[in-house]
């Protein structure tokens, strides 16, 4: 298989914003490739492995590490310069010359995979995907894979772009009238979250108030709490009496700061020798990352890495055909919102609506979408399938 190839599932983000997609994706603990095409034609190349993003390419050269150098005055553009003009890796030459340090060039890295990352959230709703299921486009490409938390990713990305969503005033419509509560599994630290947002947290689990009372408080200002509480609806971190939370598992890897509250500028820089594999994400000439040539690797191959995906009724969420009703039926009862008045799921979905197939002309190959909920169907009421 390659990106030239049929995709396992496509669509948009005006159906299926980056958010549902990154969830779904975390998880079902997919391992593939996710590629983002703009409007403008500006594409953006995402490597999963088991729900984890560790590595993205974009092709306009956003966020290269030349510029978050100066950016954060870590160096002067004369040695930037300087260092380009040295046709190697930008990284090598500044640890090389002593300018930089290993773990500064690291955290570098780390600060370009977040900025990197963080922007997918605020891609058009016109930007297209496709998905290609144990794909890894991005094999010799880059340097070591991103060890970031996926749920601080998500965190930093609806901060800063949650407005972007197009699912986000739906799903808090659905919940405004129940009572909020925390899930016992989650961790505020995995979401990075920071005073503001764990003071909102202090306050539902003392008070369990309804969306709209937790907007009045005044706990924190109004976007912020929607954004907050959509981030935890969608991952299942409002426990409504039933169903495990996304990624709900102890995890080794780091959460990250908001691309936009990242400060290097504190940091110590002291002259190191260059150690085998250290990140030198950048080449001289364009400060773009370089391709490495690993021995005896080839790319677009087949990963060797299993996609373990849970499956609805024997059938893989990603195989061909529109699963729209199964994964809609699977998540709604992983997430269903219980109350009086049957409120659908957080997440958008029906949780009374049995799956099914669509036939001939009207199947779709996006394997990430759900069926609609009631009064928002086609007509006669039939459901209209609809992505999470």
């Amino acid at each position: 298989m390659s990106a030239d190839g049929p995709a396992t599932a496509e669509g948009d983000l005006e159906r299926t914003p980056f958010a549902h997609l990154f969830v779904y994706a975390v998880d079902h603990r997919l391992t593939g490739a996710l590629i983002l095409v703009e409007p403008t034609g500006a594409e953006h190349t995402l490597r999963i492995v088991r729900g984890s993003p560790v590595k993205i390419r974009p092709s306009d050269g956003y966020a290269r590490l030349g510029e978050i150098l100066l950016e954060e005055g870590v160096i002067s553009a004369d040695i930037l310069s300087d260092a380009l003009a040295t046709r190697g890796l930008l990284g090598d030459v500044l640890l090389l010359t002593g300018l930089l340090d290993a773990p500064t060039i690291d955290w570098l890295a780390h600060v370009q995979f977040v900025r990197r990352m963080v922007r997918l959230f605020d891609l058009p709703p016109e930007t297209k995907y496709r998905y290609f299921d144990g794909l890894d486009v991005l094999a010799d490409w880059g340097g070591d894979p991103a060890k970031v938390d996926p749920l601080g990713l998500l965190w930093a990305g609806l901060r800063d772009h949650g407005e972007r969503s197009t699912r986000l005033h739906r799903t808090l419509e659905r919940i405004e009238s129940v009572p909020l509560r925390l899930h016992p599994a989650l961790e505020p630290g995995r979401f990075g979250f920071g005073e503001g947002e764990r003071a909102v947290l202090d306050v539902v689990q003392s008070s369990a108030p309804s969306l709209p009372a937790l907007i009045r408080s005044g706990v924190a200002p109004e976007s912020t709490v929607r954004k907050l509480i959509y981030a935890l609806a969608i991952t299942r971190y409002l426990d409504f009496g039933k169903g495990i939370p996304v990624g709900a598992e102890p995890s080794s890897s780091v959460p990250p700061a908001s691309a936009a509250s990242l400060s290097l500028g504190r940091m110590q820089l002291r002259p190191t020798v260059h150690r085998v594999g250290a990140a030198a994400p950048d080449p001289a000439g364009d400060g773009e990352r370089a391709p490495v040539l690993g021995r005896g690797r080839r790319r677009d191959r087949m990963s060797s890495e299993p996609s373990p995906v849970s499956t609805v009724a024997g059938t893989s969420p990603l195989s061909g055909g529109s699963l729209s009703a199964a994964v809609a039926a699977e998540l709604a009862s992983a997430a269903g919102i219980a109350s009086a008045a049957g409120i659908a799921s957080a997440a958008g979905m029906d949780s009374g609506r049995p799956p099914r197939e669509p036939s001939g002309a009207g199947r779709d190959r996006d394997a990430w979408g759900s069926s609609a909920p009631p009064g928002e169907g086609g007509p006669g009421g039939s459901p209209a399938t609809e992505d999470p």
